[in-house]
């Protein structure tokens, strides 16, 4: 038996619905699915005294590391937005030997907005996550990224504005402004901001990259980011969450 671990995205009630499409598809007698009741929160969203994404990541590493150590069996892991950035990061630290004693087996991201361009599944998913870039060692364990190239979510172009508003909102929250404050001021301090438009004179760029982000937001706002039950998987004649589904299904206890 393996349990599969699924970690939900932002303001998606547990268990996630969209993981659930993957979810529903595997082997019931090889495959226990165990979802993580983490706090799923970036700021106002979905709970205006919600925790700020930053914070919400730093408990549920914790949490996440708890439940895969209560388990007795092999794990993989599955996330979706928010979620695949928490999964993901954990598999990074599994997959640099931080974690010897947990027998991972396969990592599964779906919408990683801290997607590395390293990590890519298919070649038509250009850019790389709009919260940053998490590379997650390969060899140990398999890494499945799928991403949509309409998602901003996880395929953000390099220069986008929309990273700069990624980078200011993911310490924000009502519930502690102070925090947000302090972070502020620690990345004008140490620079640590997401390149973004690189020549301000070179006026062709700036207006592609503006018009590009007015695009992108677009599409987040309608249904690029909530669509990989739906769509299919580039060149296959399977959903993005039919193929992870069948990738899990492959995987040997």
């Amino acid at each position: 038996m393996i349990t599969v671990i699924t970690c939900r995205g932002i303001g998606e009630p547990p268990p996630s619905p969209m993981l659930e499409n993957v979810t529903k598809l595997l082997d019931p007698e090889r495959f226990r699915v165990v979802p993580l009741w983490w706090r799923a929160q970036y700021g106002p969203v979905p709970d205006p005294q919600g925790v700020s994404f930053d914070e919400a990541l730093r408990d549920g590493r914790d949490e996440l590391l708890f439940k895969i150590r209560r388990s007795r069996n092999p794990v993989i892991l599955v996330g979706y937005s928010a979620g695949a950035a928490l999964a993901g990061n954990v598999a990074a630290e599994i997959g640099m030997g931080e974690h010897p004693d947990i027998d991972l087996r396969g990592v599964g991201l779906i919408s990683d907005p801290l997607r590395d361009p390293m990590n890519v599944v298919n070649d038509e998913a250009a850019g790389f996550g709009i919260a940053g870039a998490r590379h997650i060692p390969k060899g140990r364990f398999p890494v499945w990224q799928l991403a949509d190239p309409a998602d901003v979510i996880t395929c953000c172009p390099l220069d986008s504005p929309l990273r700069t508003f990624a980078d200011q909102s993911a310490a924000f929250s009502l519930a502690d402004p102070q925090a947000w404050g302090s972070d502020m001021i620690d990345r004008l301090r140490k620079k640590r901001w997401q390149p973004t438009i690189r020549d301000w004179r070179n006026i062709p760029q700036v207006w592609w990259a503006y018009t590009q982000a007015i695009s992108d937001a677009k599409g987040y706002l309608t249904d690029d980011h909530v669509s990989y039950h739906i769509r299919n998987y580039p060149g296959r004649n399977r959903t993005y969450t039919e193929w992870l589904a069948d990738r899990i299904n492959q995987i040997e206890e």
